[in-house]
């Protein structure tokens, strides 16, 4: 089976998904501050997203990763994003290009649009981002900077813009 890496493993979606993971993937689900217990097989790194080198060793060895790490607050200060959205989102890549890992998913949100919905205006994928807050910037970063390791890179990234959960 390959190995998937999923960052964020203890937040609400990143829970869920090690759920529905198991089995079909062998998992190293990496946490930073709250630690869940592994289950039979599961592989855990205890790491921060933006340190580097935490990154680094949590991809080693993976075929993808999943990216769910980050601070999903709508009224997250400029530090707080730039810390666990901009320079976590940055090391992941940086991370999967410098141990060769395949593939990432990128866990972006609605918020790189929001200001489209708040208007009433149906969105469609070939409309410029339009972020509703600096957490909404913070994922246009990430879905961009995936874009330019897949340019740049050859890394294959899938940026998946959740709605809600």
């Amino acid at each position: 089976m390959k190995r998937v890496l999923l960052t964020g493993a203890a937040g609400r979606i990143g829970k869920v998904l090690a759920e529905g993971l198991r089995g079909a993937y062998d998992l190293r689900l990496m946490y930073h501050n709250t630690v869940l217990p592994a289950e039979h097989g599961e592989e855990v790194e205890v790491g921060d997203i933006a340190d580097l080198d935490a990154v680094m060793k949590a991809t080693a060895g993976v075929d993808a990763v999943v990216h769910m790490a980050g601070n999903p607050r709508m009224d997250a200060t400029f530090e707080e994003v730039m810390t666990a959205n901009v320079r976590g989102t940055y090391n992941v890549y940086e991370a999967c290009r410098q141990n060769g890992v395949g593939r990432v998913v990128f866990a972006s949100t609605n918020h790189t649009t929001g200001f489209y919905e708040r208007t009433g205006v149906y969105v469609t994928p070939e409309m410029p981002a339009r972020p509703d807050s600096l957490y909404g910037v913070s994922k246009v970063f990430g879905e961009d900077l995936g874009r330019y390791y897949h340019d740049a890179h050859g890394l294959a990234v899938i940026c998946l813009r959740i709605g809600s959960f």
